[in-house]
Formats: structure tokens, C-alpha cells, sequence
């Protein structure tokens, strides 16, 4: 599914950790799509709580921008495990 950038979006796919603190706890997770895009999920509260289903496939809806680096970012306003 391809997004409009700034626009609500809906995306579904598998969380997966990107970044890890000193411990190897996870402090990032990412979706990655079946159509093997990955959107980085932005560190708000709401997207902090994704951390708790990696491996778990969701239904996210936020705003999806991209970086300088041509990474897709969602703000998680809502999810749901599919």
C-alpha cells in the first residue's frame, strides 16, 4: 500500500526491533509490510507500546512522513493485532 506523505495512513504488517540499548533491550520496533517496505514507528507514546508485540502482526493507522534518509516514519494514532 503506498502513502501519501503527512496523510492518515493505514499499513499492516510485522513488528520488527530496529535498535537495542546497552542491556539488548529493544527501544525501537519498525512494520514491515508484505511488500517488504519497512516504516519506521515514531517514538511517541502510543508507538513506544508496539514494543510490547514484536513478531506480532498489526494494523497501524498514523502519519507517515519520510526523513532526510528516505525512511518512511508512522506516528501511531491507533493499532490493532491482526
Amino acid at each position: 500500500m503506498k502513502e501519501k506523505k503527512g496523510a492518515e495512513s493505514t499499513i499492516a504488517g510485522i513488528i520488527i526491533p530496529i535498535d537495542w540499548d546497552d542491556y539488548d533491550d529493544v527501544t525501537r520496533v519498525a512494520i514491515q509490510t508484505s511488500e517488504e517496505e519497512e516504516y519506521f514507528v515514531d517514538q511517541t507514546k502510543k508507538g513506544k507500546e508496539l514494543l510490547d508485540f514484536i513478531e506480532e502482526e498489526v494494523e497501524v493507522t498514523g502519519s507517515v512522513r519520510e526523513d532526510e534518509d528516505g525512511n518512511f516514519i508512522i506516528e501511531v494514532n491507533e493499532y490493532g493485532l491482526i
